[in-house]
């Protein structure tokens, strides 16, 4: 089995769809490439992310009567109304499961959507990240991870250092970085480009405080970490807490494959 062979089956392979055949080929495969293993994980870190959102979504108690009411389907003493005409949306009146399914769906980009203003900290993340992309905040260019890691350090008095991943199964790499300081405190930014979007991110010494009003709480049972989503103007940011250290993921790349790339990175303290 070959690679292109592989990422065909991934999915299938988190959703327990494969025959046993197709289960022996892909397993062996895993065991031997790395890029292959990192697909794998995003996929299944993805399908956590998208069950953990399903599982916040909460409406108003009587929300659901009023929807099926709209759909034909009686509330609390009401009567039945007909559904009209013959297509899919007639027929979810007597299927109040796939109605509910259905505003579900609706709901969740809403729920991505729907942020307060995030935090100083986190809003000058989202806000520089355009601004290093677009080349108008200026950086020091070093594609050597290590020398990077050590020269940022030094530009906090070696307090602490970048939080440094490897992206490279991801098409990103390393291309510079900077020592910003907001409201009095200083944050370590790495820049990481490549044929993925744009990804910055941001270090900085904190506490789970630091989290933006209104940021999505996605919890980790398996790592113990809470991570913490929140978006402005189409630019997406992930933050999560690493003992002292405050990691903040920025890029435009979709929110639940940011997040996925959050989860695979992160460390327990």
């Amino acid at each position: 089995m070959n690679c292109k062979e592989a990422q065909e089956l991934i999915t299938a392979l988190v959703d327990d769809e494969l025959s046993a055949s197709e289960l022996a080929s892909i397993e062996s495969h895993l065991r031997e490439c790395v890029k292959c293993q990192f697909a794998h994980r995003q996929e299944r870190a993805l399908k956590t992310a998208v069950r953990t959102a399903g599982s916040a979504v909460s409406s108003p108690g009587d929300l659901r009567e009023k929807i099926l009411s709209g759909l034909g389907r009686p509330g609390k003493g009401k009567a039945l109304n007909e559904p009209q005409g013959p297509g899919w949306l007639s027929q979810l009146a007597f299927r109040p499961a796939l109605a509910f399914a259905l505003l579900l769906l609706l709901l969740l980009p809403v729920v991505y959507l729907m942020r307060s203003e995030p935090a100083p900290i986190a809003l000058s993340a989202l806000k520089s990240h355009e601004r290093m992309v677009a080349g108008s905040l200026s950086y020091t260019r070093e594609e050597n991870p290590e020398k990077l890691k050590i020269q940022l350090a030094r530009s906090v008095d070696g307090r602490f250092g970048p939080m440094g991943y490897d992206l490279s199964m991801m098409g990103l790499r390393p291309v510079g970085g900077a020592v910003q300081e907001v409201a009095g405190r200083k944050i370590i930014v790495a820049l990481y480009e490549g044929t993925a979007p744009s990804l910055t991110c941001y270090t900085f010494l904190g506490t789970e405080r630091d989290v933006p009003k209104g940021a999505a709480l996605f919890a980790d049972p398996e790592k113990k970490i809470n991570f913490y989503t929140f978006s402005h103007q189409g630019v997406n940011g992930v933050m999560h807490r690493e003992g002292e250290l405050i990691c903040i993921l920025v890029s435009e790349m979709p929110l639940p494959e940011l997040l996925a790339v959050a989860r695979s990175k992160a460390q327990p303290s």
